[in-house]
C-alpha cells in the first residue's frame, strides 16, 4: 500500500481553540453533563462497512445512498481497521496528495480511477468510539481530532457511525438564546461557477473545507459540497456526463455542472434553535448567513453544537 499522508487540516480542527479553556479542555456547559445519554440511540446503524478490496466506486455508492461522509473498513471478524471519508475520495479524485496514486498507476479513464481498491486510500488506525463512551468524551475527541463523524464499536466489532448531525439533533432545543452571529464562521471561502471541478476539489483539500459557496459578482449561485461530488459518482451520473469517460473530462467539469442550486440562508440574528431545526429538516450540513443581500458568514452543524454546549 502506498502510504500517503493527509495534508489538509479541516476547518473544525483549525478553529478548535474556541472550544477550549486555558487548560486545553473543552469548556462544556453543565447541560451537556446533565443530559448524558447512552450513545445507542444516536448511532446510525444503517451505515454498512466494507472491506479493503471494495472499490472507490462502491464507497461512493454507499456514501451517496446512505448520506454519510464516512465509511468504516472492517476485517473479516468485524473489527474496524480503517475508515474512508468523503474528503479522502475528493483528495484522491484530484484534490490533493492522494491523487498521486492515479499518476503512479497510469490511470486515464474514470473507470480505472473508480475501480481502485479502497484499502489504498483509507485512513489506518482511526479514532474509534465504544458505544459505552460518555457523550462529553465523544465531543472532546471530535474537537481535539477535528472529526465530523466517528465509527462506533461494541466489544471491538463495528456497530455504526456517530455524526455531528445526530449529536446536534439530540442537543437542540426550540429556543437557545444564542444568535447565529455569535457562533458562525465569518471566513467564507467561495468559488466562481465557471471554475473547474479540479480547482474546486483542490480548494476543498488545501483549505480544509467540505463545502464552497458558489458566488458570481456577489450573487449566490449555489453551493458545492462533498456530497455533490460523491453523488455525481455514487449515483453513476458521472457516466452520463462524461462523453469519453476520461479522468481529464471529469476534472474539467465546471462547478456549475455539479453544484446544488438550492441554497438555504439564515439571518445573523436568528436563534440557534431555528438553525438546528432547519438543518435537521433539510438534511443540509450548513446555512449561509446573509444580511442585506450580502453573505456575511456560514454556520454548520459543528457551529450549532458549539453554541449549544459552550457559548
Amino acid at each position: 500500500m502506498v502510504n500517503l499522508v493527509k495534508t489538509y487540516t479541516p476547518r473544525r480542527l483549525r478553529e478548535k481553540n474556541r472550544w477550549l479553556r486555558s487548560d486545553g479542555k473543552p469548556n462544556f456547559k453543565d447541560r451537556l453533563y446533565s443530559r448524558e445519554p447512552e450513545l445507542g440511540p444516536l448511532v446510525r446503524r444503517d451505515v454498512p462497512s466494507i472491506n479493503t478490496l471494495a472499490t472507490v466506486l462502491r464507497a461512493c455508492e454507499l456514501m451517496s445512498s446512505h448520506n454519510t461522509r464516512l465509511i468504516a473498513i472492517t476485517s473479516g471478524k468485524g473489527g474496524v481497521i480503517g475508515v474512508v471519508t468523503a474528503m479522502d475520495i475528493v483528495d484522491y479524485l484530484g484534490g490533493g496528495s492522494k491523487h498521486g496514486l492515479v499518476s503512479v498507476s497510469g490511470f486515464e479513464t474514470i473507470h480505472e480511477v473508480l475501480n481502485l481498491s479502497i484499502g489504498k486510500i483509507m485512513n489506518e488506525n482511526p479514532i474509534l468510539i465504544d458505544i459505552n463512551t460518555p457523550l462529553y468524551r465523544v465531543l472532546e475527541l471530535m474537537v481535539n481530532y477535528g472529526l465530523g463523524a466517528v465509527p462506533v464499536t461494541k466489544e471491538d466489532s463495528y456497530v455504526g457511525v456517530l455524526t455531528e448531525l445526530e449529536i446536534m439533533k439530540y442537543l437542540s432545543v426550540k429556543y437557545v438564546g444564542v444568535p447565529v452571529h455569535k457562533v458562525m464562521s465569518r471566513e467564507v471561502l467561495s468559488i466562481n461557477s465557471g471554475a473547474s471541478l479540479e480547482e474546486a476539489m483542490w480548494m476543498m483539500i488545501s483549505l480544509g473545507v467540505r463545502r464552497l459557496p458558489v458566488i458570481d459578482d456577489d450573487q449566490i449561485k449555489g453551493m458545492l459540497t462533498w456530497k455533490d461530488i460523491i453523488d455525481l459518482v455514487g449515483t453513476h451520473k458521472i457516466y452520463e456526463v462524461l462523453r469519453y469517460g476520461l479522468l481529464r473530462e471529469f476534472k474539467s467539469l465546471r462547478v456549475s455542472d455539479v453544484m446544488s442550486t438550492n441554497v438555504d440562508v439564515v439571518s445573523p440574528y436568528a436563534d440557534l434553535g431555528e438553525v438546528a431545526s432547519a438543518i435537521s429538516r433539510t438534511a443540509t450540513s450548513s446555512l449561509l448567513v446573509v444580511e442585506g443581500g450580502v453573505v456575511v458568514g456560514i454556520i454548520t452543524e459543528r457551529d450549532v453544537i458549539y453554541g449549544l454546549v459552550v457559548s
